[in-house]
């Protein structure tokens, strides 16, 4: 068999992936050597970081004869050691694509009929600002929403929004993290905290899979952990490939938070808890030991369907591994209305066990605001600048989601991010009042967000969408105007933060000029769409150098330093964890209102009547019907990468996982072609039979079943897993949510 159709057979299956890719997902090198053994040979290394998706990992780029060749993890990083998953070393493959967006491109025909023409970019802005003035004069400049993938460019695409001044600006937070970082916030008073997997000795996953939905650095500290002797308990309705590396618990989807719930009566009742972590640190513990009590584990295991002897096992070995024992947060927390709820109780049950900002649990991470609050570490790093800009004018109307209203759910969504999914609600309903215009960059709403009809309906009934991206992806196609970027290896980017157990401050720059003469950065898109739309004073750069300087000199560093390495940490630091010698040492960063954790939260209970997590018991799926979940696969980034040449020739479709006495039952068998049915929206498919999911419980990976044909490798191919959710929006964040019911049949 060749390695290709191997390859392709392994995704498929469901641990399949492990042999293929050398047992940890696809972390090994695709190539002989990496680039920066090869340098002998080449022109040059351009060190930048990576963008296949929005971990920004540093990179080590190879450019031969002026063409990029190879790209591997920074061997000068300790988080990546030269290593990177397949998605990044599939960089060359996107850059080079002949199948990228050329040119601007004004909608000639019917919307979505996919008729374009060619147009200059003078022309493309023209028209831009023409279409908009007449949205703000009809309808005011609330009526136009921006949304886009959050990352270094919001500060060029979010300056359009602001200058008009709209208050309807969105980043994709809440399809993906926000319940976690909601809960990190009203927990601790910030977002910024992480987990120190390669230390951990114990680390508990409801349904992260750190081998498929790869943060290079995130798994090379589960691969050091599991090395090391670390035990892995995996909580999920289906066999990952991280479930295949520890112990599995089939645990019925939805039920995560009785699991935790249960773990905190156990931990109460057989006091297996820090005492003194818990006097010192937190507030309302005993409001939480109060709405634990009757959540023992009989009642978790009626919920959870796992034996009540594996919860209070698994609770017992995780308490005696504290204070080094990880029970994880989660990454993609956009999975049911009551994901904050859960995400709020896996954090009180790990500060039950004291593990925070000790090695192998959890810490703030430090960046240089947070050094200042400890004398003896301030000198090592000083804030990054921004850009001086004159104010923006300010919203007359509120937001349509609710952000910041006091009282109400919304009350806790970050303002930076907003919650995405109302977005389409309102230009269906006009309600709170219409959206008229919709600006999108790097961001396709129809294959990310629930409900692929409800936001294919929303975008026929606008009057004007904007798309900027690399691709004519599914949004594109529906678009007025779409505008081509050129790719991260082209381009140069603001210095982003990256801290953890130190300062780290990386520079995305370009390895090469642009392959495609007639398309840009973003930067310098949005400041000549900004100059034609009169919005030049809040552009104040000619040059994206002079932005990045003005970043970059308030915190004592160059251009020119960071060109030469691609990221900077202080020399002579090391990894500072603030309870590793004194217990009992003060936490000066924990920014709530009591300034301890809260266990019970006055912020959560003012804009929820909640303020202690509270189990809410969803519907479980009755007799023919399954419970759909989906997921990511280690070489697809999420809407962004099926149609990537080399990524599309590893996995170019999807297909639905269902247990093999589930299948029986209804005449299934391994590759049969099926229906899936979803409310009044059927999707076909192919079926994978396998004994690695619950029987009550179907699963595809994400990113597939593509609409636009101009992705011409990945069109029609798979299951659009967003065609299968209903999008209901949670009640915390507005967060979108990820799971519905489904039946199926042999087509």
């Amino acid at each position: 068999m060749k390695r290709r159709q191997f390859l392709k057979g392994a995704l498929y299956g469901t641990g399949g992936v492990i042999v293929a890719f050398g047992g940890f997902g696809t972390l090994t090198k695709l190539g002989p050597k990496n680039a920066v053994a090869e340098a002998k040979e080449s022109e040059k290394i351009v060190y930048s970081a990576c963008e296949m998706c929005r971990n920004q990992c540093p990179i080590a780029v190879q450019v031969k004869n002026g063409k990029v060749v190879k790209v591997d993890g920074h061997p000068d990083d300790p988080a990546m050691g030269g290593s990177l998953c397949a998605r990044g070393q599939a960089g060359p493959s996107l850059l080079y694509d002949p199948q990228r967006i050329k040119k601007p491109m004004i909608r000639t025909g019917a919307r979505g009929e996919g008729k374009f023409k060619e147009v200059s970019w003078d022309e493309a802005y023209q028209y831009i600002s023409d279409q908009l003035k007449k949205v703000i004069d009809k309808s005011g400049a609330e009526s136009v929403a921006l949304a886009s993938r959050k990352g270094p460019h919001d500060l060029f695409f979010r300056t359009i929004g602001q200058g008009i001044g709209t208050p309807n600006i969105f980043s994709h937070e809440a399809t993906c993290p926000m319940t976690r970082s909601v809960a990190l916030d009203t927990t601790f008073g910030t977002e910024g905290i992480s987990a120190d997997y390669g230390n951990t000795k114990y680390l508990i996953s409801l349904s992260r899979n750190w081998f498929e939905g790869i943060h290079v650095p995130q798994a090379k500290g589960v691969m050091k952990a599991l090395n090391n002797g670390a035990k892995m308990v995996v909580l999920d309705p289906r066999f990952s490939v991280s479930a295949s590396k520890g112990e599995w618990l089939p645990i019925k989807a939805t039920t995560e938070l009785a699991f935790v719930m249960a773990m905190a009566n156990i931990m109460i009742n057989e006091n297996l808890f820090d005492k003194d972590f818990v006097a010192q640190y937190v507030e309302g513990f005993e409001q939480w030991a109060e709405a634990v009590k009757d959540k023992t584990p009989e009642w978790a295991a009626q919920e959870t369907g796992l034996a009540r002897e594996d919860i209070v096992r698994v609770t017992r070995e995780f308490a005696a591994a504290k204070p080094h024992a990880i029970l994880d947060f989660g990454w993609r927390t956009a999975l049911t209305t009551n994901d904050f709820q859960l995400r709020r109780a896996i954090l009180l049950v790990n500060m039950m066990i004291g593990n925070f900002e000790v090695a192998g649990g959890y810490f703030q991470n430090k960046g240089a605001g947070v050094l200042k609050k400890f004398p003896e570490q301030a000198g090592y790093a000083s804030p990054l600048g921004g850009l001086k800009r004159p104010a923006f004018p300010k919203p007359t109307k509120p937001r349509i989601d609710n952000t910041g209203v006091k009282g109400t759910p919304g009350q806790l969504i970050p303002a930076y991010d907003g919650g995405v999914g109302q977005i389409s609600i309102s230009i269906l309903t006009g309600q709170p009042y219409p959206i008229q215009a919709w600006l999108v960059h790097r961001f396709n709403p129809i294959i990310t967000l629930g409900n692929s009809e409800q936001t294919i309906e929303a975008l026929k009934k606008l009057d004007f969408i904007l798309t900027c991206d690399v691709y004519m992806t599914d949004t594109a196609y529906y678009s007025d105007v779409v505008l081509p970027e050129n790719t991260y290896l082209e381009r140069y980017e603001q210095v982003y933060d990256m801290s953890g157990l130190t300062p780290k401050y990386v520079l995305r720059q370009p390895a090469v000029s642009s392959v495609y003469a007639d398309t840009k950065p973003h930067w310098q898109i949005y400041k000549e769409l900004g100059e034609k739309m009169g919005l030049s004073k809040f552009f104040p750069y000619q040059t994206i150098e002079e932005v990045l300087n003005q970043q970059l000199t308030p915190a004592g560093l160059t251009l020119d330093l960071m060109k030469e390495k691609g990221f900077w940490t202080p020399s002579g630091m090391k990894p500072f964890y603030v309870r590793a010698t004194d217990p009992k040492a003060s936490l000066p960063f924990i920014e709530t209102q009591s300034k301890k954790i809260e266990f019970f939260s006055p912020e959560v209970e003012e804009a929820t009547k909640e303020g202690i997590p509270v189990y809410v018991k969803h519907p479980q799926p009755e007799e023919g019907t399954f419970r759909f979940v989906q997921g990511k696969v280690a070489v697809h980034t999420n809407a962004g990468t099926a149609n990537v040449p080399v990524l599309n020739e590893l996995m170019s479709t999807n297909s639905l996982w269902i247990n093999t006495v589930s299948a029986k039952k209804l005449g299934i068998k391994d590759g049969d072609d099926i229906i899936i049915t979803s409310g009044k929206f059927e999707h076909k498919g192919k079926a994978t039979v396998t004994e690695g999911i619950r029987p009550d419980t179907v699963f595809a990976y994400h990113g597939f079943g593509r609409i636009s044909p101009e992705l011409k490798r990945a069109f029609g191919k798979g299951i659009n897993v967003n065609k299968l959710v209903s999008g209901q929006l949670g009640t915390v964040g507005n967060s979108v949510t990820s799971m519905d019911f489904v039946t199926l049949k042999k087509a």
